[in-house]
Formats: structure tokens, C-alpha cells, sequence
């Protein structure tokens, strides 16, 4: 469906959609203390799900900011960063040089042969995806045998739709086409021939919302987790999803 911008630019379709809205792409160091300081916990988090080992390959797929990728390449991976939008990947660049490669790629079209990476990472580009169960077989085919895909995805979110100024259609939020809890999700890696290996709820709401993920930044990471598994078993409210499934050998 062709769309209007904000500037009044005609847009033809996804792709055009997100170039246009790279710049919205916020730098880490901007990001205020608190969430800041919670969007490094979770990339901690992942990460260690992730299992990386030294000289891995490793595709982040729908890089945004390049922090993640960054946080891949600390730990000794060979990273591979995309994204869909020439700007925002040059952004990424600019603020994570060391990575070992930036790229434009789309997550249908993505320019590499099969069995390419020993892990794969999608982090919160799941919920924007039209077509999940092509992604999904996309991603699949990139991956070695024994490789891992991890996904990270907003948990039980609610969307809300809005009326577009442009179109007079509704219109959901942060373009988030998807709500996803551990159920859909497994299931549509399962779909794809995956097996599932793991998930982990992150990242309390509550305990956001009451500054403790900056309050706790120096902590040690277990004690930082355990908080954060206390906070969800007792209040609910995990804000985010992360799932770990592998290609079989």
C-alpha cells in the first residue's frame, strides 16, 4: 500500500517506509539513564542466552543502533550487522566501528548463502514483520547445521492502533503488527524446522518504572537477574521476550 511521510513524500512500501525512518533510530548514550541503563541489562542478558564462542559468525539481522552487535563482538564473535536503511546502518557504523561489517539487507531478500552463520539474531524486528513464517524460513536457511537463532520480542504487548492522518486507516502504534508470549513464538520457529532450546523473561516494568536498572548498574549480573526474575514472579509485567532455538546437526 503506498503511504504518505511526514515530510509528504510518497511511500510505496515497507522498504521505503523504514529508510524513511531511520533517523528516529535513537544513539544509546542518548537514551535516558534509566533506559539506558535497562537496554544494556537485556543486550547482557541475550547475549549470555546466546552462548557465543570465540570466532563464531554471527548475523545481526535488523541491527537498528548497533548495540547488540557491539555487545556480539565483545564477547569474540565475528559479527555481520544489517538493517534496511542506508542512513541507519551508517549510524551504527559511526557509533560500533569495531564490528566486523556493516550492511543493507532485508530480512526476505538477505544476501547470503545457506548455512552462512553459526547464530543468528533478531532482536524486536519480529513484531514488525508482515510475512513472520517467511522471515522465519529466511533466518532458518542462513543458519549451519547446529546453528542457533535468538529473537527478542516486546512480551504480551498491547497495540494500540491510531487513525492515520494520511489514509484515515487505523494505524498500530510504533508500527508493531505482532504481540507475541512464549506459545506464538515457539511456534513459529517451530514451524520452520527449529527446535526450541530456551526463553527467558526480561526486563520488569515495575521495576523500571522505579529507576532501579540505574540504581543497579554496577551490580554484578546475577544480582542484577535475580532481582529481575523476582519482579516478574511477583508482579508480572515482563517487558520483553527472549527465545533460543538451534537447527538440528
Amino acid at each position: 500500500m503506498t503511504e504518505t511521510s511526514s515530510n509528504g513524500q510518497r511511500l510505496r512500501d515497507y522498504r521505503e517506509h523504514y529508510r524513511a525512518d531511520a533517523e528516529s533510530i535513537p544513539d544509546p548514550q542518548a537514551l535516558p539513564p534509566t533506559r539506558r541503563a535497562s537496554e544494556s541489562r537485556r543486550f547482557e542478558a541475550l547475549v549470555r542466552l546466546l552462548g557465543l564462542r570465540e570466532g563464531e559468525r554471527v548475523l545481526d539481522l535488523g541491527c537498528g543502533s548497533g548495540w547488540l552487535a557491539e555487545h556480539c563482538r565483545r564477547r569474540g564473535a565475528r559479527v555481520w550487522a544489517a538493517d534496511l536503511a542506508l542512513r541507519g546502518v551508517a549510524g551504527a557504523k559511526a557509533r560500533f566501528p569495531l564490528v566486523d561489517q556493516y550492511l543493507v539487507a532485508d530480512v526476505y531478500h538477505p544476501p547470503f548463502a545457506g548455512g552462512s552463520f553459526d547464530a543468528v539474531v533478531l532482536s524486536e524486528v519480529a513484531e514488525h514483520l508482515e510475512d513472520l513464517d517467511r522471515a522465519f524460513g529466511e533466518v532458518a536457511r542462513l543458519l549451519r547445521p547446529g546453528g542457533r537463532l535468538l529473537v527478542s520480542v516486546p512480551y504480551r504487548e498491547t497495540i494500540v492502533e491510531h487513525l492515520c492522518i494520511h489514509c484515515n486507516r487505523p494505524t498500530p502504534a510504533n508500527a508493531h503488527l505482532h504481540s507475541f508470549d512464549e506459545d506464538r513464538l515457539a511456534g513459529c520457529l517451530r514451524r520452520q524446522g527449529l527446535e526450541l532450546a530456551a526463553w527467558v523473561l526480561l526486563n520488569n516494568k515495575a521495576l523500571e518504572l522505579a529507576g532501579v536498572p540505574r540504581l543497579t548498574q554496577v551490580w554484578p549480573y546475577w544480582a542484577w537477574r535475580g532481582l529481575d526474575r523476582l519482579g516478574i514472579a511477583l508482579l508480572g509485567r515482563a517487558a520483553f521476550l527472549g527465545m533460543l532455538a538451534g537447527r538440528p546437526a
